[in-house]
Order: structure tokens, then C-alpha cells, then sequence
């Protein structure tokens, strides 16, 4: 059950911020999974592993759910579709100590501020263009593959 807590955490820095999810749907979709196994028979699946029924609900809702959201997310982000690469000029930008996020003239990616941010370390410039290149996930979920701040003009 610890795993599927880690599992999560690494999978929240890492490839959440990539997808382009809805977050009430990466809500729902989560405690869906979470609760999926209590559907099962307890005497055989719960039972048959050892567990009581409380040990069998806390293993479905710590390790069962956050592993398998993970493990669907970095499936969807892993094998995505081809690529298609658009460009976007910055209209503001908001500098957190190391995070810098990025506002856009034409309100892209409004909705998914994860997308938006970069680490402030992680480029030599600022840029007043971003270059995306997204592309279509496994399960139909568009990924951003790659950005790339760079001046025009």
C-alpha cells in the first residue's frame, strides 16, 4: 500500500502535468479504480489473499486505485499518436521562485496551468513564444510531448 501511495506522488510531478485531463474526470476515473475491487466477491478474491475486509477495502483504495490511475496515465502518455507542434505567444508570465507559468494571447491550454508551467532552470530564456508539440494519448487523452520557449522577433 505504501508503493501505491509513492507510485501516485511520482506519477502526480511527472506525467500528470504532461496529460490533458480534465481534473474532474481524473477525479472520478480515481475513485472509480479505488473502489472497483470492492465489487469483487470478498470470499474470493479478499479472503483468498489473507486479507480481513478492512484490509481488503484500505488495498484497494491506497494500492489498487492509485497504481492503476498511474499506470493508465504513463500507458496514455508512453504510446500517444503523431505529433502535431503549434506555436503560441506569451501574453504574461508568473514567476514562483522556480516555477514559471505562462499565460498566452489566445487562451491555450487555459484550463490545465500544470501544462503551462515550466521550472525556471530548465531553459536559458524566458521566451515571449512557447513551441507545443502535443499529440493524441492511447485512450484518447491529448499529452503535451514537448515545449519549448523561444523568442520571435
Amino acid at each position: 500500500m505504501g508503493l501505491g501511495i509513492f507510485v501516485a506522488l511520482v506519477s502526480a510531478l511527472t506525467v500528470l502535468p504532461w496529460s490533458l485531463v480534465s481534473p474532474a474526470f481524473l477525479l472520478r476515473f480515481f475513485v472509480g479504480l479505488c473502489f472497483v475491487g470492492n465489487l469483487l466477491p470478498y470470499a474470493r478474491s479478499g479472503l483468498r489473499l489473507g486479507m480481513a475486509r478492512l484490509e481488503w477495502f484500505l488495498f484497494n483504495l491506497i494500492a489498487i486505485g492509485p497504481v492503476g490511475t498511474s499506470l493508465l496515465l504513463w500507458v496514455n502518455f508512453i504510446f500517444h499518436g503523431a505529433p502535431a507542434v503549434s506555436d503560441h505567444i506569451v501574453s504574461a508570465v508568473e514567476s514562483n521562485g522556480t516555477v514559471i507559468t505562462y499565460a498566452f494571447r489566445d487562451d491555450y491550454l487555459m484550463d490545465h496551468w500544470m501544462a503551462r508551467s515550466t521550472y525556471a532552470d530548465w531553459y536559458p530564456i524566458i521566451g515571449n513564444a512557447v513551441e507545443f508539440t502535443t499529440a493524441q494519448g492511447l485512450f484518447g487523452i491529448e499529452v503535451v510531448v514537448r515545449k519549448e520557449p523561444h523568442v520571435v522577433g
